[in-house]
């Protein structure tokens, strides 16, 4: 496996890891944590089987609390994420250094970069290229290169990839669903090969529609197991199944459908005719005791009954508008006598009509052309005019009597008129007013019959919804649309095992590269273990299997966890020969926890420092493997601790210092402030 490994530098390596207290001072590191190319072994050192007997080593501390995740959760948070522990573990890091910071100095496909990241309760991050984590704290803001650092992290780490989505997902891949991959929680117990993070760690690491299928897509991309043809028939066979699962849905519920539909009908019947929902219904329509008989013979009747009457009050108010009309006629009739009658009894003629005794006194002040002296003093003029006097007087006399008769006559007659146009008015007033009441009559029974007929429409209409119903649940009527979706469904089943049969056929095309990875994955095996056990590497219908074959001494949890651990490491192992994209960076924390034997543990990180130094050693080995563990590492390897923590005396721990939790100011009920004082938390 070394002959063909290309000695060049990991895609993604650190090269220290650096905590603060503070930006004050002279920015004196609280811990400094060199890495180095290959094996890096983070040592958690166990406490003596007599911890806990003396004083000196108080047993509530061991290995297992020293700092080994903490540091791991750090890594992850310099490479991105925005978390570096869960609440509890956040909250008492960031009361032990309010003002903290965790620095890196890494390379990134080449780039050199310096990370800072706040731990404490407030920061902006900070990256810069070619540089030191301590000068960060000086950088101008101007110069953070911090965005541009994610970007280019990320474009390198997912570079080369034969697709950017999951099948059947608009959710891009990002380098945090990577980065989980590589750097796995303790808290996953090593328990699957896409099992990656456990809620209880508090990551943030983006889910994935489907957790198992993009999961592992993601690791066939990596490996290159995962072309193009096949990612469009995965999506295209997958569009199927979900076209599939949406037409047996609705299958299922045609075939429920008539029952339901029948019983919702039941259910509207039994109200609609006033019956209890635990009654039984007799929708018989012929026979006389049903109460459905009964209750459409009510409804008839009552809708034949108000239009009889609806009929009777249109026959009075078409009687009444003739009335009306007559009698608006007579009204006018009056109306205008009484104008006539009124004109003529207030004019009346008193002037003489005679033109000749008119046209003489016209000529006053004139001469009369005969006489030569004025007309008026003319003696044939004024006999005239005394003669013309006389009959005018006698005329006007006659006239004023015959005028004061007539007078008389006229308003006698205005008085009877205005009596019958009074009486005419009255008349027409009341007949308005029982027109007025015979219409809101009609509109009243009018919205009674409507009531009446839409309570039978519906009781219609739910029969009628009944009887279908009863039919398609009884075969009477054959249920067509079930009919055509059951057939389609088996259609489509047909073209998705067609699609499925094709996509084996592609995947099996991956045979050669399969069998690459399975020879790295069975190098590995051989060297943990012995010639004995081979490791095998299987693709059923596009799902990875690493596996451990002939291993007759081995059994169990232990089997699983060491067949899993390995395969990271081919994964990694095969970038080295240009097999896949994996960035040639792990970070496993506390495997042997997931139940490794002792030994079997020893043989395998042996097999992990061998590869360190054949393949270019510390300096320059193509991969970096950080590995975190409570056991002791074998003496042969010590050069691959690159941190030893210990948990007594506590400056030895991650932090050099006990991390206590948050005192609560809460004061439980039973407590009494006047007499006791509350127990400060155990850290």
């Amino acid at each position: 496996m070394t002959e063909s490994m290309s000695l060049q530098s990991p895609k993604l390596w650190i090269r220290r890891l650096v905590i603060f207290d503070s930006l004050d001072g002279e920015h004196a590191a609280i811990r400094d944590v060199p890495f180095h190319r290959g094996l890096n072994i983070v040592w958690g050192v166990e406490l003596p089987d007599d911890a806990g007997s003396n004083a000196a080593h108080p047993v509530t501390l061991s290995g297992h609390s020293v700092g080994k995740t903490t540091l791991c959760r750090l890594i992850r948070y310099c490479l991105g994420e925005n978390t570096y522990g869960n609440p509890g573990a956040t909250s008492r890091i960031k009361n032990a250094f309010p003002e903290g910071w965790v620095g890196m100095e890494l390379a990134v496909d080449g780039q050199a970069w310096a990370v800072l990241k706040p731990i404490g309760h407030s920061g902006n991050s900070r990256a810069v290229r070619d540089t030191t984590a301590e000068t960060l704290f000086d950088q101008d803001r101007k110069d953070n290169r911090y965005g541009e650092f994610m970007k280019h992290l990320g474009s390198a780490m997912m570079a080369g990839l034969a697709a950017e989505t999951p099948p059947n997902s608009s959710k891009p891949y990002e380098w945090k669903h990577l980065l989980s991959w590589l750097t796995r929680d303790q808290e996953a117990r090593f328990q699957s090969l896409y099992d990656w993070r456990s809620s209880r760690s508090g990551a943030d690491t983006p889910r994935f529609d489907k957790p198992k299928e993009h999961a592992l897509y993601l690791i066939r991309l990596i490996l290159d197991l995962l072309h193009e043809q096949e990612l469009e028939a995965s999506q295209t066979l997958a569009g199927a199944e979900r076209e599939l699962n949406q037409l047996e849905t609705r299958i299922a519920d045609l075939r429920h459908e008539p029952e339901y539909r029948f019983n919702e009908q039941e259910r509207a019947l039994k109200e609609a005719l006033g019956l209890a929902q635990i009654e039984v219904l007799n929708a018989d329509e012929g026979d006389l005791a049903s109460p459905v008989f009964v209750r459409r013979s009510e409804l008839e009747r009552a809708i034949f009954d108000l239009q009889e009457t609806i009929d009777g009050i249109e026959r009075r108010i078409a009687q009444k508008r003739i009335w009306l009309a007559s009698y608006d006629e007579d009204r006018k009739r009056f109306r205008s006598a009484l104008e006539t009658t009124e004109e003529a009894t207030e004019t009346g003629e008193t002037e003489p009509a005679d033109d000749a005794i008119r046209k003489l006194r016209e000529l006053r002040g004139k001469d009369c052309q005969w006489g030569n002296l004025p007309v008026l003093e003319c003696s044939y003029v004024q006999a005239r005019l005394t003669e013309a006097d006389k009959i005018i007087d006698l005329e006007k006399r006659r006239e004023e009597r015959r005028v004061s008769s007539e007078t008389e006559r006229r308003l006698q007659i205005l008085e009877q008129t205005q009596k019958n146009h009074d009486k005419i008015v009255a008349l027409l007033n009341d007949l308005r007013q029982k027109l007025l009441a015979d219409m809101t009559e009609k509109r009243e029974k009018e919205t009674e019959l409507a009531g009446y007929r839409d309570s039978l429409q519906r009781l219609d209409y739910h029969l009628n919804q009944r009887r279908q119903a009863l039919n398609l649940v009884e075969g009477r009527t054959p249920n067509t649309e079930l009919q055509q979706e059951t057939t389609r469904a088996e259609q489509l089943r047909d073209n998705i095992e067609q699609q499925q049969t094709a996509l084996e056929e592609l995947q099996k095309s991956y045979r050669q590269r399969l069998d690459a990875i399975g020879k790295v994955y069975d190098g590995l095996i051989k060297r943990c273990l012995s010639e004995t056990y081979s490791g095998a590497l299987h693709m059923p219908k596009g799902e990875l299997q690493f596996r451990i074959e002939e291993a007759t001494g081995l059994s169990g949890e232990a089997v699983e966890t060491l067949a899993l651990i390995l395969a990271d490491v081919a994964a990694m192992m095969c970038a080295c020969q240009g097999i896949g994209h994996h960035p040639r960076f792990l970070v496993h924390d506390s495997p042997r926890e997931a139940d490794l034997d002792r030994h079997i543990y020893n043989r395998y990180l042996r097999a992990m420092w061998a590869l360190t130094q054949e393949s270019g050693g510390k300096d320059a080995a193509p991969i970096q493997y950080i590995v975190t563990t409570t056991s002791r590492p074998p003496d042969d390897i010590h050069d691959a601790i690159c941190l030893k923590l210990e948990a007594h005396p506590p400056e030895n721990m991650l932090f050099r210092r006990l991390l206590k939790n948050v005192e609560t100011t809460t004061t439980s009920a039973l407590f009494d402030p006047e007499t006791e004082e509350p127990e400060t938390p155990n850290a």
